[in-house]
Order: structure tokens, then C-alpha cells, then sequence
């Protein structure tokens, strides 16, 4: 994995962001701002965290026509477990091996699910970005990015929509584009198209796409109660601000990056606080690092739990991961 030159990419960015957080902290301020820290606040950030990771197992199980709850729960915690431990977010197909271990979901169809879940949550954060670009002060460039970002999200749906009405069409395309690249290999191809077009048919009737977009509502709710409580350890905070600093990091989060994010999501998060808030950056970056290692490690946890409740080892998920990617 170390050979790849995408995890060598990643820690170079990470380096690079923690370079840029601290490169103008004042360390006694920041070490005030952790000293002063009201704790208390993480007992319902932890409580919303809680249901957060629920809303998130929960809709997972949906997507995959009502797996069991708890199987669902610990392999989606397994997944993001491992997403913090190891290097290009390969926590994906960690989950997807870990249900397929102990449900009779195979390991494809999990996997084409997680397009769906992708789906639904790239589509819940640009909608919120397109949002607080229209209250919250920020450059004219973000504006312009949020509102092209509203435009894509109609764009994918379209796409998908065409896509999944056509599948008899685009199944023949494949098979044509693959007579010409011999590398291609047209029955996987097309394989995986169906089970993505399997996983999207099941939020094809109007009562399923209600149910999946109320609990997609559901995850980034609690996700900026999260956000909200424990903002309020370090600062006098409002709702707008948990709001958009859940979404930035969000989208902080799908760069390269070390595992966990490391240094990128801290760097959002200060920069979503700093700029159009005013906050004070040593404030911004106790909060940062706090909140979010201390999410990472409760993440870690209910990942090993998972693990042992499943009966899984770490090692085997982890040469599967080694093994796609």
C-alpha cells in the first residue's frame, strides 16, 4: 500500500494543511482554550453523535432492502473504523466484506449500495453549501462554486434518472466500448451495472425515495447537532455556524488526505469558523482538533466493537482492502 503514490499524496497534503493551521497559532492561546474548555458540552454532542451513526446504519439497511439492523450497524462501523486507521479510505470495501461475511448481501452489492449512499449524501451537503452561500459572508468565488454545485446535483439526478431508464442501451454501449479496449472486461462491467441499478431501484417508488431522503435528513441533522454542542465547549456559537461548518469539512474531507482526514478536516473546519465568522483562530483550532479526533476515536471504537460483536479479525478485512484496491 505504501508503494501507491496516492497515500504519498495524501500525507503530503495532510503535512501541507497542518503546516498552514499552525503556522500563525499562538500556542499559549491555544492551550488556554483547551484549558478552558467546557466539557459538558460533549455529553450531548456525544448523544447526537450517537444517533447520527444510527441514521447512518439505519438508511444503509434500507438501501440494501432491510438487511438486519445490527449486522448493517457494525459493518458500516467497521467500515469507518478502518477509514481512520488506514490510508485511501478504503473503509468501503472493508463494510462491504464485513456484511457479506455475515449476511447473504454479497460484496458487489454492498459495494454498488454505497454508490447510492454516496449519491445521497453529495447531494444533501452541495444543497446545504448552495444554501449558507445565500446568508453566510464569504467570497464571491464560493457563491459561484455553490451555485454551480446546485447545478450539478440537478445534473446527476438527470443523469442518473436517463441512466437507469436506458440501462437496456447503456448495457449495449458497454459491450461496444469494451470490443475496442480489450482490457475492459464487458460481463463485470456490466455485472456492476446492474447491481448499481439494483440498489437504485430500490429508492425508485416514491414512498422509498421519501424514506431514504427523510433518514439522508435525519444524518446531517444530528450531524450539525454534533457539530453544534461541541462547538459550545470552546465558543458562544449559533446554528448557522454548526451548519456550515459541517458542511465545508464535509467537502473538505473527500480530498487526499492521511487517514481520518488528518490536518485537511481540521483546516476546513478553522478556515469555515475564522473567515466568515470572525472567531479567533486559536479558538477555531483547539475546537478543530478536539471535536474532531475526538469523533475519530469514538469511530475507532465502535469499529472494534463491531469486530468482535461480528466475529471478524482486523487483519483479514484489512489484506481484503489491500486486495481491491
Amino acid at each position: 500500500m505504501l508503494r501507491n503514490w496516492k497515500v504519498w499524496l495524501g500525507i503530503v497534503i495532510s503535512l501541507i494543511a497542518l503546516y498552514l493551521i499552525f503556522k500563525d497559532v499562538n500556542f499559549q492561546a491555544l492551550g488556554q482554550s483547551l484549558a478552558t474548555a467546557q466539557l459538558i458540552w460533549f455529553v450531548p454532542g456525544t448523544l447526537a453523535f450517537f444517533a447520527t451513526v444510527g441514521f447512518r446504519g439505519w438508511r444503509w439497511s434500507v438501501l440494501l432492502d432491510n438487511t438486519p439492523f445490527w449486522p448493517t450497524m457494525h459493518a458500516y462501523n467497521i467500515g469507518y473504523m478502518m477509514n481512520m486507521l488506514i490510508p485511501l479510505r478504503a473503509g468501503e470495501v472493508g463494510k462491504a466484506y464485513a456484511l457479506s461475511q455475515r449476511t447473504s448481501i454479497t460484496m458487489t452489492r454492498a459495494l454498488s449500495s454505497i454508490v447510492v449512499e454516496r449519491f445521497l449524501d453529495l447531494s444533501a451537503v452541495l444543497i446545504m453549501f448552495a444554501g449558507f452561500a445565500q446568508i453566510v459572508p464569504m467570497p464571491p468565488q464560493f457563491v459561484t462554486a455553490a451555485t454551480i454545485g446546485g447545478m450539478l446535483i440537478l445534473l446527476m439526478v438527470l443523469v442518473f434518472g436517463f441512466v437507469l431508464w436506458q440501462s437496456a442501451r447503456v448495457e449495449t454501449l458497454i459491450k461496444t466500448i469494451c470490443r475496442y479496449i480489450p482490457k475492459l472486461n464487458s460481463d463485470i462491467l456490466i455485472a456492476r451495472f446492474r447491481d448499481i441499478r439494483a440498489s437504485f431501484a430500490l429508492i425508485s417508488t416514491p414512498g422509498k425515495l421519501f424514506f431514504a431522503i427523510l433518514l439522508t435528513v435525519g444524518v446531517w441533522a444530528t450531524s450539525i447537532m454534533v457539530m453544534y454542542f461541541l462547538m459550545g465547549a470552546f465558543m458562544p456559537t449559533a446554528w448557522i455556524q454548526a451548519g456550515f461548518v459541517s458542511t465545508t469539512t464535509n467537502l473538505g474531507g473527500a480530498l487526499p488526505s492521511a487517514p481520518g482526514g488528518l490536518g485537511v478536516v481540521q483546516m476546513f473546519a478553522t478556515q469555515s469558523l475564522v473567515i466568515p465568522f470572525g472567531i479567533d483562530s486559536n479558538v477555531a483550532v483547539a475546537f478543530a482538533f478536539v471535536s474532531v479526533i475526538y469523533q475519530e476515536i469514538l469511530l475507532i471504537i465502535f469499529g472494534f466493537i463491531g469486530l468482535a460483536r461480528m466475529g471478524l479479525q482486523f487483519s483479514n478485512i484489512n489484506r481484503k482492502q489491500g486486495a481491491q484496491i
